[in-house]
């Protein structure tokens, strides 16, 4: 018999309400599998789509990349690694005074290694305090402060720079040595290895003198003995009543140049009038914009005050030392002898 009659003749499929559900269940399925099947066509086609967007994304970063090195290589190296790059200001030479240039008064150490040093005595820098020998960091730090506190007193206070009144710096030393001091501040031209006074005539710009130096302390030969060595320059900056008239900022900055030791005293082992501050030694020099006639009578006057030939060594030669504390004591000064 033939299969596809058996398949007719069968009782289930001759059946109306059999059929009619077996058709339900055939729309069914293949509803489902219809949408299986869109399913994964979306599925198949959003595949593709993705791997081109992920791509995409990676050429463009890739081309982003790139153009940054590049940029980066065509740029400068910076001077440092660390922070933003800034550009860098023209460096003052430490060691030179420009010879000819413009001279402005609000701005007289512009081009002198002044121009950089700070105001009053706070150039003058000493480390931080420690133990030396018997005296604590705290005595030891106090013996800086003095020795600052004698350093400004003789080299900045108008006190003494115009008035020529010297008994406040006295005063800082041991009694017992205050005599002796004394005397050689009477003295001329002595008393200017001690305290700078002004010629008579002749002021500082309101700019003040500036600073530049530094301390170190060590044992004394005597029990109770601190030494302090202090080595420093101090620039001051002269009025002038013809600016125009200046060849450059040497006429009217002067450069004190000073390497001095002082001693403090102290315990039972000193009699109380010594015991305190006390000169021991030290050397100086005077250079650039220095008044040689005022300057043999031991007083500080600017360039611009000498007849135009009496000449300064360091027209042919720089001194660095007259600049640099760092540097040996130079052995000239601004005058020919």
């Amino acid at each position: 018999m033939d299969e596809d009659n058996l398949l007719d003749s069968h009782p289930d499929l001759m059946d109306p309400d059999w059929r009619k559900h077996a058709q339900k269940d055939a729309w069914l399925g293949s509803k489902k599998d219809r949408k299986q099947f869109r399913k994964q066509q979306k599925r198949a086609a959003r595949g593709p789509r993705r791997r081109w967007w992920i791509f995409a994304v990676f050429v463009a970063i890739l081309a982003v990349t790139t153009v940054a090195i590049v940029l980066a290589g065509r740029r400068p190296a910076p001077e440092t690694a660390i922070g933003p790059v800034t550009p860098t200001p023209t460096p003052v030479n430490p060691t030179s005074v420009a010879r000819v240039a413009h001279v402005d008064l609000k701005h007289a150490y512009a081009r002198t290694p002044a121009d950089v040093w700070k105001k009053g005595i706070d150039g003058v820098t000493s480390p931080a305090p420690a133990a030396v020998g018997s005296f604590t960091p705290a005595q030891v730090g106090d013996a800086y402060a003095k020795v600052k506190q004698v350093i400004a007193a003789a080299r900045l206070d108008p006190a003494v720079l115009d008035r020529h009144d010297t008994a406040a710096f006295l005063a800082l030393f041991a009694k017992d040595v205050q005599a002796s001091v004394g005397k050689t501040l009477a003295a001329k031209p002595d008393f200017s290895g001690y305290v700078t006074e002004l010629a008579d005539g002749y002021h500082l710009l309101d700019q003040g003198p500036r600073t530049l130096g530094s301390m170190t302390a060590s044992p004394g030969k005597k029990p109770g003995e601190l030494v302090v060595d202090v080595k420093y320059v101090v620039a001051y900056a002269f009025d002038s009543p013809h600016p125009g008239s200046l060849t450059g900022p040497w006429e009217i900055v002067s450069f004190v140049r000073s390497d001095e030791r002082y001693v403090i005293r102290q315990g039972k082992g000193f009699a109380a009038d010594s015991r305190g501050l006390w000169p021991d030694d030290g050397g100086g020099t005077f250079y650039e914009s220095i008044g040689c006639e005022a300057l043999k009578q031991g007083y500080l006057a600017p360039g611009y005050a000498n007849p135009d030939d009496a000449g300064l060594p360091g027209e042919e030669k720089e001194v660095p030392g007259a600049y640099d504390p760092n540097l040996p004591l130079p052995d000239v000064h601004g005058c020919h002898d």
